[in-house]
Order: structure tokens, then sequence, then C-alpha cells
């Protein structure tokens, strides 16, 4: 494939209204200014005004009302990648700064969404409907967090008991039969809080796209659709609380997802009906106490149940190499702890999580007794955090420990089940430091050595998929950013160059027959990143941003992919748009290109460029009973551009969605 050029002019034009612009869906997100309603509890309430770098924030006005899911709202935030394979529950991948899915780590309160098998979370399958708040962290994370992702961290946080009594329905439709529906509800009763959540997103995700013979069905003509692409994901959530005291609270929050979906094949066959199920619960109980040591001392506990259960059924063969019927089932136990010493302009955080994973594979095609794998993780931090009286100083300092205990017994080709034990242990720290100047101008800084455990999957291998290796080593990374931003009443401008070295790094080679591998190298990645918005008037403002950065495969045991950029990653990507506010309504569009990524490690395959031209309506009426309706339409990809995150896995053309929410 030919990529799609793009002129230096354009890049150079985007690039200079990128300066001048935010993504507007993060627009009154400042990282470093964030007024607090209520008091906050210092070893729970993660403030991203605490941070020494850049955060990405996403409230709960621009996330809820949409046909979409966290890898949509996502997809358009500084430094932040998304991959999908196309369409609604479409797997999705994310990337921040050029990191892998597996680098980033996904947090919902304080429990921890990565998969110990494949390490990462597809985004593309977590529902907004019980979101209050996004928060993206590209350099160091939190002190809360015990953990911290070599490419950062991103925090989803349910909704709280601030939230309105109400009672809300939505329905939403769209392009390639989509179609939404949800019922929410909230109370509370002097100091108990509850809300109850209800949600359904369907798609038949059955876009059309040119179709080339040689690599696609060479009986579907010039145009085919999307053939066995379906997606069906059915989400139940509630949360109930309370406060004990005035300085203390309990909370409990049940999450239960159920989606099914077709998988597709490349060759787009007629007689696939290759399926996925997965089922996941989630549970939460939290304590928590601000009280200790008259108001000196916080604490959080937070107990964490999780089992997530998927049948892969394959009986057909139509997908990949051969026939597969299988089933795994994850459960993981965790208690997260956490103690925050507030002892004036400082504040020293303690946090320790313990978690066990059990791990089962059943394959119904393969008389091989099923695999069974366990880990026991704990990882604890220590952080200190201090403010100068004037506020115009701020620094953070975390190390933090990570003890591993695996278990593996894995079924041989020859009936003989294999075992492996193993145990580790590895540390990681992060300086951050921030200067306000001028009362306009902040100037902030980073440094961080993180380190990866490799997955389950990555060690042991996976029936058919993966060839374990057991001498792996983790990832270890250095982490360098400095940030430049200056705040004003037209809006805000920032700049950010980072700089990661990954000795060793981990990636997957395939042999002839796709079975892969995974193996260490070296890597660096390198770039710029920039982020604003400028108030043209009180109704009219421009946004953006862009990201240009460098990756380099610096290992010179393969010499193929020696001194070649890093697959899957885009290397230039820039956002600029416009929006308008007249009451009712509001207007934005917005134009995104991502460029320069290649699907393999040889750099022989480049993707076409991603090019999208997207346009949002919104209208909004409070009615005399004091209820309020609310209507919003997205156009996505108004000019039918045609790309592919995925090598042969094609992206939806141009659709239309349009979602009403009235709420009583």
């Amino acid at each position: 494939m030919q990529p799609v050029p793009i002129s230096l002019m354009k890049k150079i034009v985007i690039s200079i209204f990128s300066l001048m612009a935010t993504n507007v869906i993060a627009e009154d997100t400042l990282p470093f200014i964030v007024v607090e309603a209520t008091p906050i509890n210092a070893a729970s309430d993660v403030d991203p005004s605490q941070a020494t770098g850049p955060v990405r924030v996403l409230d709960r006005s621009s996330i809820e009302n949409r046909t979409a899911s966290v890898a949509d709202v996502l997809s358009d935030q500084a430094g932040v990648q998304i991959r999908q394979s196309g369409g609604l529950g479409s797997a999705s991948s994310v990337s921040i700064r050029g990191s892998t899915s597996r680098q980033v780590q996904v947090v919902l309160d304080g429990m921890l969404l990565n998969d110990p098998v494949t390490g990462g979370v597809d985004l593309g399958k977590l529902s907004l409907t019980d979101v209050s708040r996004i928060q993206v962290y590209p350099s160091g994370a939190p002190a809360q967090l015990p953990q911290a992702g070599i490419g950062g961290v991103v925090i989803l946080e349910s909704l709280g008991k601030d939230i309105e009594d109400a009672t809300s329905i939505n329905v939403g439709a769209g392009s390639f039969n989509t179609y939404r529906t949800g019922l929410f509800n909230s109370g509370s009763h002097d100091d108990f809080y509850y809300w109850v959540s209800l949600d359904r997103q369907t798609s038949n995700n059955d876009f059309e796209y040119p179709n080339v013979s040689d690599w696609f069905n060479p009986n579907d003509g010039d145009n085919t659709k999307r053939r066995n692409a379906d997606y069906q994901q059915d989400a139940v959530s509630t949360k109930l609380g309370g406060e004990i005291s005035r300085t203390a609270q309990v909370d409990a929050l049940f999450q239960y997802t159920h989606y099914e979906q077709g998988v597709p094949t490349i060759q787009n066959w007629r007689d696939n009906d290759a399926s996925l199920a997965n089922e996941t619960f989630r549970l939460q109980l939290q304590g928590q106490e601000r009280g200790w040591l008259q108001g000196k001392l916080h604490s959080s506990h937070r107990l964490i149940v999780g089992d997530i259960t998927e049948h892969y059924d394959n009986t057909s063969g139509r997908v990949g190499l051969g026939v597969s019927d299988v089933k795994t089932d994850t459960q993981q136990l965790g208690l997260v702890n956490t103690l925050s010493a507030l002892l004036g302009n400082h504040t020293i955080t303690l946090s320790v999580d313990t978690t066990r994973y059990d791990y089962q594979q059943d394959d119904k095609q393969d008389t091989e007794p099923r695999d069974e794998r366990e880990r026991f993780q704990l990882t604890a931090s220590l952080s200190y955090a201090w403010q100068s009286i004037d506020n115009r100083w701020k620094t953070q300092a975390a190390i933090r420990q990570v003890h591993v205990q695996d278990e593996s017994d894995e079924s041989l080709a020859d009936g003989t089940t294999e075992s492996t034990r193993s145990r580790a242990n590895h540390t990681s720290w992060q300086l951050g430091l921030a200067r306000l100047i001028h009362d306009n101008w902040t100037l902030s800084g980073n440094i961080a050595n993180n380190v990866r455990v490799p997955t389950l999957q990555e060690l042991y291998g996976q029936q058919g998929l993966f060839i374990g290796n057991p001498d792996l080593q983790p990832e270890e990374s250095m982490n360098y950013d400095l940030t430049l931003r200056i705040d004003q009443g037209w809006g805000h401008a920032e700049a950010t160059g980072y700089f990661r070295v990954l000795d060793p790094a981990v990636i997957a080679t395939y042999d002839a027959r796709g079975v892969g591998r995974y193996r260490n190298l070296e890597a660096e990645v390198y770039g710029v990143e920039l982020d604003g918005v400028f108030s043209i008037t009180p109704a009219w403002s421009l946004y953006g941003n862009a990201t240009v950065q460098e990756s380099e495969n610096t290992d010179k045991s393969v010499r193929t992919r020696f001194e070649k950029r890093l697959p899957g990653i885009y290397h230039e990507s820039f956002l600029a748009g416009t929006r308008w506010r007249f009451r009712p309504f509001q207007i934005d569009l917005s134009y995104q290109v991502d460029d320069e990524l290649y699907y393999d490690s040889a750099n022989i395959l480049e993707a076409d460029a991603r090019e999208t031209l997207n346009a949002t309506v919104q209208w909004q009426r409070i009615w005399p009973d004091k209820s309020m309706t609310e209507a919003r339409l997205e156009v996505r990809n108004i000019t039918d551009e045609i790309y592919q995150d995925f090598n042969r896995f094609p992206g939806p053309g141009r659709g239309w969605f349009i979602n009403i929410k009235h709420s009583f």
C-alpha cells in the first residue's frame, strides 16, 4: 500500500494551530489548578492539581450521552493513540507517548484492570455509563497508586455521592445498525446514597470498504461489507454508601458486563461464524477515614473481587490456523491499603496492594488437560509530596517495590504436565518538580525508572498462539519529560518534550505458522507534545493538539530490525478544531491526522495515514418542571476515509450517531 501523502505545509499549519488549542473535551481540566468542592481523603482521592506534569482530564459532561466506549473518548487526547480493529466494541489498544498497551496501566477507582495474562486492557469494552471522570497521567503516577506504568496511567473514577437525585433514560441509534438504551436512577437520604445504571449497546458493524482481491475476499468484487463483526454489550452497575461520621465513609461498587461479538477474518469469509463471549464481574468494598490524629492522617482500605470468563468459539476453523473452542476464567482477589500523613506542606503516603490471580484455560477441541496458572503480586509504594506556602513550588518523589510469585501447570503434547515456579522482586522510582513563574507560566519536569513484570502469556505461552519464554526479563525504562505551560484569560498553551529508554523491552516475534514467542530487545522513544486552547470570543474557541515522535529499535541481535521504527505506533498525530456555543446549541468540528505507522518490526509494511473529519451538535433544554432533555448528534469520518489501524482490518467509514437523554 502507498501511504496517503500529507504535505509539509499542512503539517506546519496544523502544528501552529495546535499550539493555540487543546482538545475541547479536556478544556476545563488544567493540570495544576483544580478547585475541589468537598473535603478530600488524601489516601483515596486522586487530585490532578498535585501532579508535577500534564494531566488530561475528561469530566462527566464530555463522556455521557454517547454511543461510545472509553477508547472512543480518549482517542483525541494529546499524546494518546487508540488503535481499533473496526467498529463499536472492536479490539482496542492504547498507546501513550509511543508505549505499547501493556505498558499503560488502567485503574478503576483503586482496582487495576490490566489482565495478568495478556497485560493490556481492551478499552473498547469499557462502558462509560458509570464513569464520572477520566484522568490520563502520561508522566509520573499519582502517589496513591502502588503501580506505575512505563507508558503512563489511565484512571477511571466511578460516580460517587456528589450526584443529584435523578432518574434518566437514554436512547440512541446510528449507522451500521447501531442502537443504545440506558436507564439510570440515583437517590440519597441523610448520609446514605445510591445509584443504579443499566445500559445496552449493539451494532452490526457491517460497514462498507473497498475490497482488494489479492488479500481480502477474491469473490466479493470491488466493494464489500464487513461480515461477522456484530457486537452486543449489556452493562449493569450499582454503587451505594454512606457517611459513618463526619470523617468516615464506606462504599460498595458492583459491576457486571456481558458482551458477545463476532470475530471477523481478514478474508471476510461468508461462512465464518467465530464468536467471543465475555462475562465480567467486579466488586469493590471501600472504607475511608480522614479524622485520625485530628485530621492529619487519612486512610483508605479497599477489598477487590473480580471474575472474567471468556468463551472463544472457532469450531468452523475460519479464523487463524485451525479449529478451537477455548474457555478461560480469570479470578482476582485483592486488598489495597493506603495511609497518608498530612504534615503541613508535606504529605507522606504509603500504599500496599496485595492481589492474587487464578487463571484457567480449557480447549474443548484438545484432549490435553486444561492449563492452570496463578500469580501472587504484592506492590508497595512510599511517596513524598511537598508544596511551598506560596504554591509556587511543588515536588513529588516515590519509590515502589513489586514482589511476584508465579505458578504454572501447562499441558504438553505428549500428555504430560510441565510445572513451573518462579518469584522475583523489582524496584522502581520517580521524581517530579514543578515551578509556577510569574503567575502564568508553569515549568515542570519528571524523571522515572519504571518496571513492567512480564505477563503470564509472555512467560508461559498460550495454547496455539504463543510459545512461552520463562527466561524473559521484565521491561525496564528510564522516562524523562519537561513541560512548559502558560495559562491566560484566552486559554492555555502547553509544550512537552519526552524521552524514554527501554532496556530491556519485550516484543513478540512470529514463525511461519503465525505462532508467536516473546523476546527481549532494546529501544528508544522520544518526541514533542503540544496542547492548547484559544478563546476568540466567549462563544467561539479554537482547540487542538499535536504529537511528533520518533522511535528506534537499538537492539543489534536481529539486523533486519536494528535501527528500525517500533511497530504499532503513529509517529505523527495532529488534531485541530473549533467550538461554537449559542444556547441551547453547541457545535464542534475537528480534523485529526495520524501518520507514519508500521505494522511490522522490519518496517516493510507501512500503514496509510488515518485522516478523519468529525462533527458534533449538542442541544439542551430545561423544562418548567425542572426536567431536562439533551440531544447529541455525532458524525464521524465525514469524508468517508478508509484506514487500517491493524493490517487488513479496515476501520468504519462515514457514520452518524444520535443520542437523546431525558432526566426527570
